[in-house]
């Protein structure tokens, strides 16, 4: 229980402590929930601030600004409960976009396309350094052949000719379409 005897406390310290949790328990609750949108997150979230300030062993009396102290306090509670829950989503997705997809096909499929990247990434690094910069720019940071221009200095005529070569000579080391070299290359 929240209030059990602490032998840091005296009866003025708990009964002023006892007084704070009472007044604005309820207040700090709906606040999180609001916050949060949770309201047994809420409830366990206000609780978590007052056991810590009673493990800090305050004298509540002395606070001017308790009342301000412990909306603060709950209110980074909740920004740091936010923050885990987004994290525990990201990690939920991830887990489950694995397991969707577990079988053996899905593996053998994805260790295909990492080979095929990888193979496509060494084409690319045997292109001539402005068909590679040009290439480079296209399909990794994806911009458009007018950004490629201004980023290097150069017409967007000339952009179109590295992009073509480059293009031809990934089909030619590669062994494969223009349309699977575009498809690959989307995908970087």
């Amino acid at each position: 229980m929240l209030y059990k005897s602490n032998s840091g406390f005296n009866s003025t310290k708990m009964l002023s402590f006892k007084t704070s949790f009472e007044a604005y328990y309820p207040s700090l609750c709906f606040f999180a929930n609001r916050i949060i949108n949770n309201e047994e997150a809420a409830a366990d979230i206000t609780e978590d601030v007052f056991i810590k300030l009673w493990e800090k062993k305050p004298n509540f009396s002395k606070y001017k600004n308790i009342k301000a102290i412990l909306y603060i306090a709950v209110k980074n509670a909740c920004l740091n409960y936010i923050q885990q829950q987004k994290r525990n989503t990201a990690k939920q997705h991830a887990f489950a976009y694995f397991a969707q997809y577990e079988s053996e096909d899905f593996i053998l499929n994805e260790i295909v396309r990492a080979e095929v990247l990888r193979e496509v990434y060494a084409a690319l690094q045997q292109l001539p350094p402005e068909q590679r910069r040009v290439m480079h720019l296209l399909f990794k940071e994806g911009l458009d052949s007018k950004q490629v221009a201004e980023e290097l200095n150069i017409s967007i005529h000339t952009v179109k000719k590295h992009k073509l070569n480059g293009i031809k000579a990934l089909k030619k080391k590669l062994g494969v379409s223009g349309l699977v070299v575009i498809a690959v290359l989307a995908h970087l």
